[in-house]
């Protein structure tokens, strides 16, 4: 007798997976060794098997003795739904993802950008609240700037009381932080406020984990907000959040889940407990490794059975399902010629890069900086040379946000350096910017958003990606300008998404000002072939000939 079971997954990827046990056969062991993934477990000298193998498991051995199956009944019928009165109505799918969270304790929310998760989040604490009990609510915000914006956002949504770590007023009236000291002490000290907010960067500090893992408030609920920021296995708050086990109720958000190849789906997965294998194990069920270079991934296998596994534990929606009369987005790529006397500088700086990789060792960081000179060199050569070089793009920029603003309109600019922001700003002093970057402090940033969205002053916004690309509103912009475009299609639609959301009421126009034949060209070509290849793994969907011809390269490349 044969038994294949689905059990715990012990030494693949994946949350459950096939474990095939028999009497020794030598027949057996040769047929099971000619499927393309396994593991053999010596200590209960069982094999396991990927799920998607499970016919083809069958195929093999009923020809050798008869099989026996066993499988986890996954099955379960929903107890519990929203009960609350809330100040503001969701919309029927929030009460969707509020029901989804008050029966599945530990799950990934993976609504597209701009259909509120975070309200869905709110009104889910507080049904948990209601219903079972739940004394406090934490939020680990993935940038430092969105903790304002919960406290918002809780305020907008509920009547629940909140706090933000470290945060006070001084006798002048500004907002400061204490150190990462005063915080640990301030979570190990009686907290009456439900909602607690916190960064995820303030996980780097053991002294932050440990006061969590202690949890004298009874903090049964933990929710990680754009938790693709957690992706990287080796950073410090990865690997303590995944310490961060304890939590009864875990919620893993982000619209984003994959921003560059299926690795970004490990930490959160591992964190919320739907995948238990190691970061090896993970490897080798979705990774296709170089043999000549140890831990190298060259490419990616089985991709089918890692969108099973994320669809098992999450709930996602797009903005295309949920509003079929969305106002429509139009994307604008925009190719300009550089003006002789910037593209000579280009053209100078390329030969620096060039005469530079010779002499360096073409490392991670070196090369980045490479590729960071030349987009520079591309949007603001003033950031690379004393000399009066004009920005050709910058000055296309100008000229689009005259016009669009003459029309009583409002536009948000981006760029990924904060230089070409104040810079814009400085030429349109008359149109009062608001400039939103690292430099800015967080109360600046806050108050930003509420003017841009309020009044009829301030009709431009210039921030950078980094700054101001995720977690707030700008739907008082039906225009958005990238000057240069994000590395990745996650960061870039992120930030696109700031204007193009719930409450946006026209259609939007989203510029994306590439220079021609200049470093801009591929980075333009990677976003497109990494939007196709998430759209695929997260929405199973392939939207457009242009995609699928994304993937086709993508495989070749391999």
């Amino acid at each position: 007798m044969i038994t294949i079971e689905e059990n715990t997954s012990k030494l693949l990827g994946g949350n459950t997976s096939l474990h095939v046990s028999f009497t020794y056969k030598p027949e057996i062991v040769e047929e099971l060794k000619t499927l393309t993934l396994y593991a053999y477990n010596k200590k209960d000298h069982t094999w396991e098997f990927p799920l998607n193998e499970l016919a083809e498991l069958i195929d093999i051995l009923c020809r050798l003795d008869d099989v026996k199956l066993k499988f986890i009944n996954h099955t379960s019928s929903e107890q519990y739904k929203p009960m609350l009165d809330y100040k503001l109505k969701p919309y029927p799918y929030q009460y969707d993802g509020i029901t989804f969270g008050l029966n599945n304790d530990n799950w990934l929310l993976l609504d597209d950008m701009g259909l509120g998760k975070t309200a869905q989040i709110i009104g889910l604490a507080r049904e948990l609240k209601a219903q079972k009990g739940l004394c406090h609510c934490l939020i680990i915000c993935g940038l430092n700037a969105l903790k304002t914006n919960w406290e918002k956002e809780i305020a907008k949504h509920s009547n629940e009381s909140c706090i933000i770590l470290g945060k006070r007023v001084t006798k002048t009236g500004s907002i400061t932080y204490d150190t990462i000291e005063k915080r640990a002490e301030q979570l190990l000290k009686p907290i009456e406020e439900f909602f607690i907010i916190t960064n995820v960067e303030t996980l780097r500090d053991e002294r932050i984990v440990k006061a969590l893992q202690k949890n004298p408030n009874h903090i049964d609920m933990c929710v990680v907000d754009e938790i693709h920021k957690c992706k990287g296995t080796n950073a410090i708050q990865s690997k303590h959040l995944l310490s961060l086990n304890f939590f009864k109720y875990k919620v893993a958000a982000t619209g984003t889940l994959i921003m560059n190849n299926p690795l970004d789906a490990y930490i959160p997965l591992k964190w919320i407990g739907h995948n238990q294998s190691s970061l090896t194990n993970y490897k080798m069920t979705y990774c296709v490794l170089d043999t000549h270079i140890k831990g190298r991934v060259i490419g990616f296998k089985n991709i089918d059975l890692l969108k099973e596994q994320i669809e098992e534990c999450s709930l996602r929606r797009t903005k295309a399902e949920i509003f079929k009369e969305l106002p429509e987005k139009n994307i604008i790529d925009e190719y300009i010629d550089l003006e002789p006397k910037h593209q000579q500088f280009y053209e100078a700086v390329v030969d620096g890069v060039k005469d530079e990789k010779m002499k360096v060792d073409l490392k991670p960081n070196n090369l980045l900086a490479m590729i960071t000179r030349l987009r520079q060199a591309t949007v603001s050569p003033t950031m690379l040379t004393t000399e009066e070089i004009q920005s050709t793009k910058i000055s296309r920029a100008i000229e689009l946000i005259r016009e669009i603003t003459s029309h009583n309109e409002k536009v948000v600019v981006f760029s990924n350096f904060k230089e070409p922001c104040y810079y814009i700003a400085s030429l349109l002093e008359d149109l009062k910017p608001l400039v939103c970057t690292g430099d800015s402090k967080e109360d600046y940033l806050s108050q930003a958003v509420d003017e841009f969205q309020t009044n009829d002053i301030n009709k431009v916004l210039i921030a950078t990606t980094a700054k101001m690309g995720t977690g707030v509103t700008l739907t008082r912009a039906s225009y958005c300008i990238f000057l240069d475009q994000p590395y990745t299609y996650a960061l870039y639609s992120q930030a696109y998404s700031r204007i193009y959301r719930i409450g946006t009421q026209k259609p939007v126009f989203i510029y994306n000002l590439i220079a021609a034949n200049t470093i801009d060209e591929r980075i333009a070509f990677i976003l497109r072939r990494k939007e196709a290849v998430s759209n695929y793994i997260i929405d199973d969907s392939i939207s457009n000939d242009e995609e699928l011809e994304m993937l086709k390269k993508y495989i070749v490349d391999l």
